[in-house]
């Protein structure tokens, strides 16, 4: 049911447009607003008490697929909380504008865009040229494609809609934290630290394997057990080393800030497709049900 699931909402995540009701945000700002309400984030809260209200939406929902629901139902809830969980509207609206903007020559606009993309404190500095707008902006997409493609997806085959639930839950209420300067901040972003930590290596080796595999993985062996590398730093970094670009596109993108974004969201969808490969083997194998 894993596959099935996966591959009927990456079909359907491709074609059809998501409202903000479709979307894990709308469900994660209005779940923080009411445990806010019932004082159970308050700045002097304990981490515990955190964790435990990340946690506990996926916990029923593993309780209700457990106790409640027959396999067909548990099919169509976890293929509903999948596709309600996976992809970013505002991110594909975002990288749409960039690129048309890019196409002008309006470096000021692609800066705008960049910021837009609004990941807490891991936004790459950028020179002001064309050749800096793009590296800035590629970067950064990157790793948002990882937290709402690759990681949800991982977090899914691992442990079901609940994972995938837990996770985006983490995701949304870590940036959240970070762009207030909210006290549980730190606490938030301990918890994504260990939540990314395997997967975002499995990602990154994925890329590795679907782009330049001899150079990325030096850097990949580099930061796979160093526990003090940020997951963003680690998988940037491989990132940029699987699909670097060609002295064409390097002479291009010097005119037109789209490009190096343009090849690493083919290298983030390859990925994606390694990820469906490699979990229909382990389906056949019969390791995943």
């Amino acid at each position: 049911m894993i596959l099935m699931s996966l591959l009927l909402v990456l079909s359907l995540e491709r074609v059809v447009g998501k409202s903000p009701q479709w979307h894990i945000e709308y469900y994660a700002a209005q779940y923080r607003e009411w445990a806010a309400s019932k004082d159970w984030l308050k700045s002097d809260g304990s981490s515990i008490t955190l964790y435990l209200l990340l946690i506990a939406p996926a916990l029923i929902l593993g309780l209700i697929e457990y106790y409640l629901l027959g396999a067909f139902f548990t099919f169509i809830e976890q293929s509903l909380v999948l596709f309600v969980c996976i992809g970013c509207p505002t991110l594909r609206s975002i990288y749409k504008r960039f690129l048309n903007a890019a196409e002008r020559g309006d470096l000021q606009a692609c800066s705008m865009y960049t910021d837009q993309l609004g990941h807490c404190n891991s936004v790459p500095k950028s020179d002001g040229t064309a050749l800096g707008e793009g590296q800035s902006f590629g970067q950064h997409l990157t790793w948002l494609n990882y937290q709402h493609y690759a990681a949800v997806i991982l977090w899914f085959i691992a442990f079901g809609a609940p994972g995938a639930l837990f996770y985006c839950l983490s995701r949304s209420a870590t940036d959240a934290f970070c762009a207030t300067q909210h006290p549980q901040a730190e606490n938030a972003a301990r918890l994504m630290f260990a939540l990314d930590f395997i997967p975002v290596r499995i990602t990154a080796f994925g890329m590795l394997m679907m782009g330049h595999f001899s150079r990325a993985l030096p850097q990949w062996l580099k930061g796979a057990f160093a526990l003090d590398v940020a997951a963003y730093d680690f998988l940037t970094t491989v990132s940029a080393n699987a699909e670097m670009l060609s002295p064409e596109e390097h002479k291009k993108q010097a005119e037109n800030a789209g490009v190096e974004p343009s090849v690493l969201v083919k290298l983030a969808k390859r990925n994606v497709i390694f990820l469906v490969v490699v979990t229909s083997f382990l389906t056949l194998l019969g390791t995943l049900a």
